[in-house]
């Protein structure tokens, strides 16, 4: 039977078929598995992983599910930061290396720039002695006036965002924007703003594919237009659960079309990390997190061949 597409239907065909024919018009580079690295949060095993020794014994079980890197709330490792060097070979020597630290910024107010730059210039210092690579922030809904998204904060934003950016970029580390609900709720939404206003040699996205899905943009049209600004997607699936909240199931699962958001990333020159964000009722471990983060590992094989 023949389909007849409305003209907002055909609209958004077209406009995700030419993001995806233009980003498959990348040059072809090296290998899948030489440009695409597979990491996972520590998320499933809690927040914060409050023992040294229990980080320890939950690389290892990383490294025997095939993950190369680990993320993790930077409260995992401040505690450890005068350490640093010795962490950096206790973590490589498991061969699991640090990717990033997470932590949040509050950057919408000038006033406050100087001081919380510093603090985010601290933690990026001692995370790059660890051996990460990439800095994560994530920040909260921002202000509102009249309940339109105050712009000003997130041009303010930004602009901080792109100072932190600097200072990470003098540690050897990629700052990423980690995305929640909030950047994509309003209209024009934040996140508009943000690749707008900030430079793209300081300042990438970590793509969180399941916070905003059924709020912002499809996560695979999303992933076709903007891949070339993320440098680290966070996979993870969802179902409707309470109330329509959505709730956390193995990947391939849910709701998302996860083969369609790697898809443009799989023959092009891409070059980054899938790191899966499996968590449990956060803070608090999954029931069982090496069942889930081997499922989550095998799926991504699956889909992506590495």
């Amino acid at each position: 039977m023949l389909q007849v597409l409305n003209r907002r239907e055909l609209a958004a065909g077209c406009a995700a078929s030419l993001a995806l024919s233009a980003f498959h018009a990348w040059p072809k580079a090296r290998p899948r598995s030489e440009r695409i690295k597979v990491g996972t949060q520590t998320n499933t095993f809690g927040v914060p992983i409050k023992e040294y020794d229990r980080l320890l014994e939950i690389l290892d079980i990383l490294a025997r599910l095939g993950y190369a890197a680990f993320e993790t709330s930077y409260m995992s490792l401040e505690p450890h930061r005068e350490r640093a060097a010795e962490c950096r070979k206790a973590f490589e020597s498991r061969r699991v290396r640090l990717l990033a630290p997470h932590t949040s910024g509050r950057l919408w107010e000038r006033a406050k720039h100087a001081e919380e730059i510093e603090r985010l210039r601290a933690i990026a210092g001692w995370s790059a002695q660890m051996g990460a690579t990439h800095f994560i922030i994530s920040g909260a809904r921002l202000p509102h006036v009249d309940g339109k998204l105050d712009q000003e904060a997130a041009r303010a934003k930004a602009e901080g965002m792109n100072r932190v950016g600097e200072a990470c970029r003098k540690e050897g580390l990629k700052l990423c924007y980690h995305t929640h609900i909030s950047e994509f709720q309003d209209t024009p939404p934040e996140i508009g703003i943000l690749l707008r206003e900030t430079d793209p040699k300081l300042v990438w996205l970590n793509y969180d594919i399941g916070n905003a899905y059924g709020i912002g943009p499809d996560p695979a049209k999303f992933s076709a237009e903007n891949a070339r600004r993320i440098a680290v997607y966070h996979l993870k699936d969802v179902m409707p659960g309470p109330a329509g909240k959505p709730v956390s199931t193995d990947l391939g699962a849910g709701k998302i079309d996860l083969k369609a958001v790697v898809a443009p990333l799989l023959d092009s020159d891409w070059e980054g990390w899938l790191v899966v964000e499996r968590e449990g009722p956060y803070p608090k471990p999954a029931e069982n997190p090496e069942q889930s983060l081997r499922q989550c590992r095998q799926y991504i094989r699956e889909i992506t061949g590495v």
